[in-house]
């Protein structure tokens, strides 16, 4: 849970440089535009599952999983609203946190070779990155520990991707230059 509160809040400088930039009425200030509304719309998401995170932990503090209604004899009774069980909680959490990683990686951050859409703020959108990673994992080990392999599965692959975009849009500096070079060479003499 916190690293998804620790990649909401990252967010915020690349929403920011992105406000800036869409005030210009220019092909990149329109790309700028749909860009901030789709981190918007994938902060929403991210905040859903945080939320939905908070009752699973609270209910499972409070030793509450799910709730129903039940008759004089104790036969339940579903004409009432129930309250999710834990498990559901934590599948919609996971949900949300899956579509976010979508959204970014599609909407925010397309993959195309004409209008490439690297990150304005490459260091803080990479913390962002690497902070949702560590949320993803996270509830992949929890959805594990619940008998939940597939979705666990399907967290590995959420990884995997967060991993690409973050190549793709949050390029580290040439490490190709002399000093790399020349720690090769120190390496290799230790040997």
């Amino acid at each position: 849970m916190t690293g998804l509160l620790a990649a909401h809040d990252q967010l915020g400088d690349e929403a920011l440089a992105l406000l800036a930039a869409e005030k210009d009425d220019t092909p990149q200030g329109r790309r700028a535009r749909k860009a901030r509304t789709a981190l918007r719309d994938a902060a929403d998401m991210l905040l859903s599952a945080v939320q939905a995170l908070f009752t699973v932990h609270g209910s499972t503090a409070l030793g509450i999983d799910g709730a129903v209604s039940h008759s004089a004899d104790g036969t339940p009774v579903t004409l009432l609203p129930m309250l999710s069980t834990q498990e559901t909680l934590l599948l919609d959490a996971w949900e949300s946190v899956q579509d976010a990683v979508d959204h970014l990686d599609t909407k925010t951050f397309p993959a195309t070779k004409k209008n490439p859409a690297p990150a304005r703020e490459p260091a803080r959108t990479s913390g962002a990155l690497l902070r949702l990673r560590d949320g993803v994992l996270a509830i992949g080990r929890e959805l594990d520990a619940r008998g939940l392999g597939d979705d666990a599965a399907e967290c590995r692959d959420s990884v995997q991707q967060l991993e690409r975009l973050e190549a793709r849009v949050c390029p580290q500096p040439d490490r190709t230059g002399p000093a790399t070079a020349e720690a090769g060479v120190l390496q290799g003499a230790g040997r």
